[in-house]
């Protein structure tokens, strides 16, 4: 037995008979244990009567400072275990149609496969979603979260591109500023915000216009194959628009003007095992490793 963890147990069963009891051995080896350990100390630790024990003025001191030590050691022993613990119970992550299926799904893929006892549920969704009443852990949203109550960190930056086809272009013409735009027919995504307008970044710094929007929609895809059509100009993020851009396809952006959106993960809690907190440390390093598929910008910061 632990001669120190033997005292501090002596102390807190103010007695020895408790203190073997608790400590699943007899009265005889716990004397023993005290009496070693005052021998090694070369002090008396504890004053013994028939009905009672009482600490000496060095067993106050002693008891103090390894309780102390006992607890942070049992502590740092929890921590330990709970990272090589297998996890259980279900991870629910939230996040958009279109960035679910082209940049979250071999993420989450892969950390379904590190743990097999975790049941992981993915829903993609193009609308605002409550998670904390849906019961959701983590959600993906290209923006931030409207309830304080969330843990989010803001974890990079999505460009996003104006883009319409070549055949659009030849008969509407190319705008240059913002509000070359207003004479354009613009294809409206309507889930980041319902106004319609549009903000241009340029060398002058960012200007909003109210665009006419000839179609909306909640969903990038659509928008994506509208342009495509020739129906108007839209604004995308690249992880639509990606394939067009670098195979000089249907899609004529001008890449000087991106617009870049913030990307944040949410999560609804992050004690130290809950499967959130695992779901969460796993999609940032994966977002950080050197290969990862996002291709967003790191922004170390938190809200």
């Amino acid at each position: 037995m632990d001669e120190p963890e033997v005292f501090v147990t002596v102390v807190e069963c103010q007695g020895f008979s408790a203190a073997a009891k608790r400590l699943e051995t007899t009265p005889a080896a716990v004397s023993r244990g005290i009496k070693a350990l005052e021998e090694r100390l070369g002090v008396r630790l504890l004053q013994r009567t028939t009905r009672k024990i009482q600490l000496t003025e060095a067993g106050e001191l002693y008891f103090r400072e390894v309780s102390r030590l006992l607890g942070e050691l049992r502590a740092v022993e929890q921590q330990l275990e709970a990272v090589t613990s297998e996890p259980t119970g279900e991870l629910r992550i939230v996040a958009p149609m279109s960035f679910g299926q082209r940049r979250l799904a071999p993420i989450v893929t892969r950390f379904a496969l590190d743990h097999p006892k975790l049941r992981v549920t993915l829903k993609l969704e193009d609308r605002e979603t409550d998670i904390v009443s849906e019961g959701f852990d983590l959600a993906i949203r290209i923006s931030y979260p409207s309830d304080s109550s969330l843990v989010a960190r803001a974890i990079g930056q999505i460009p996003r591109y104006f883009c319409a086809s070549p055949g659009y272009l030849r008969r509407r013409g190319t705008p240059h500023t913002a509000q070359d735009l207003l004479q354009h027919d613009c294809l409206h995504y309507n889930i980041i915000s319902e106004r319609e307008e549009w903000t241009v970044g340029g060398p002058q710094g960012d200007e909003t216009v109210v665009i006419k929007a000839a179609f909306c929609c909640n969903n990038g895809e659509v928008l994506a194959e509208a342009a495509m059509q020739g129906l108007g100009i839209t604004l995308l993020p690249d992880f639509i628009v990606e394939d067009a851009l670098s195979e000089g396809g249907w899609c004529a952006s001008w890449k000087e003007e991106s617009v870049r959106r913030s990307f944040s993960v949410f999560c609804t809690r992050q004690d130290d095992m809950s499967p959130s907190k695992l779901g969460y440390s796993s999609i940032m390093s994966s977002i950080n490793s050197p290969d990862s598929t996002f291709r967003i910008q790191d922004r170390a910061t938190a809200s």
